[in-house]
């Protein structure tokens, strides 16, 4: 009869879960083609780009990774050596995540991976001596096959960082298998966080908007703009209007809303820790997300 039990049980976890995974999907997602053609678009974006983004950021951190700290271990407590935080910085650009946290007083254990290697070269020719000891920067597209984050180093972390990123991946199951990732990489007890860009209604942003009409071929074709998703838009940045566009995704809160429970039907056991808005001049310019990874249950002897 206890047996019985548990199956009904099992059943309806089953079925709860099923339901969540419907609530929480959107009909809609980008085909292998078209999604391609997006990727391409940002990786032209960079190579034009990454001397003038890498400039208009410098190495001033986002106001919002103070918030961070909270969750993050206290680098004063105990005594002794300490043991270095180590850190997976997915889409690191310049590496400034490494620089806050050596100003915050960690010592690292940190890996930064981007595929545009103007901004790894920024990266290492700002770090510190002493902090570049304990930084490993890697060149590598981790947006590039089916299975977003694949390539990604294994770790496991303690702390999983995507921040700039999230708007730049196409589909949204695409956006699903890079967390899936991210978190399969984070330790047990460690924690992960993510920025999701709120770039939608604002004026300073629509300015920069650029048609899809306007978009000519990519990898050879026509853009299939009836592949787009909702809150999909092409951005410019900078002045000349003769340099490329990025490819951008404005990040339903619904979908947002539902990344922990999407993660469970992996076995993947998140807790929300932080759901918190920060950065721009109206300091709403990211949401972030900050998730712990559960520690798995130890049996019953």
């Amino acid at each position: 009869m206890a047996r019985f039990g548990r199956a009904v049980r099992s059943l309806f976890r089953v079925r709860q879960e099923c339901l969540l995974t419907a609530q929480c999907r959107l009909p809609h997602d980008v085909d292998a083609k078209t999604r391609r053609q997006l990727l391409s678009l940002n990786t032209d974006f960079y190579l034009a780009h990454a001397a003038g983004f890498d400039a208009s950021r410098g190495h001033q951190p986002w106001p919002g990774w103070q918030r961070l700290l909270e969750w993050l271990p206290d680098p004063e407590a105990g005594s002794g050596t300490q043991t270095p935080l180590s850190v997976l910085d997915v889409g690191c650009g310049n590496a400034r995540l490494a620089s806050y946290l050596s100003g915050a007083g960690f010592s690292l254990d940190y890996v930064g991976v981007d595929s545009n290697a103007g901004l790894l070269m920024a990266a290492r020719h700002r770090l510190a001596p002493e902090l570049a000891r304990q930084v490993e920067l890697v060149q590598g597209d981790f947006l590039a096959t089916d299975c977003p984050g694949e390539s990604l180093p294994e770790g496991p972390f303690a702390f999983v960082a995507l921040f700039g990123v999230l708007h730049h991946v196409p589909g949204r199951d695409s956006r699903l298998r890079l967390l899936r990732a991210l978190a399969e990489r984070t330790r047990p007890g460690g924690m992960l966080a993510l920025a999701a860009w709120q770039f939608a209604g604002r004026d300073r942003f629509a300015r920069r908007a650029v048609g899809w009409r306007e978009l000519g071929p990519v990898l050879g074709e026509k853009l299939d703009t009836r592949q787009l998703e909702a809150g999909d838009a092409l951005l410019r940045f900078g002045s000349n209007p003769d340099l490329p566009p990025r490819y951008c995704h404005q990040v339903a809160d619904a979908e947002l809303d539902c990344i922990a429970e999407d993660l469970g039907q992996f076995g993947l056991e998140l807790q929300g820790l932080g759901d918190f808005r920060a950065d721009g001049s109206e300091g709403d310019l990211n949401r972030y997300l900050v998730l712990r990874r559960r520690r798995t249950p130890t049996a019953p002897g």
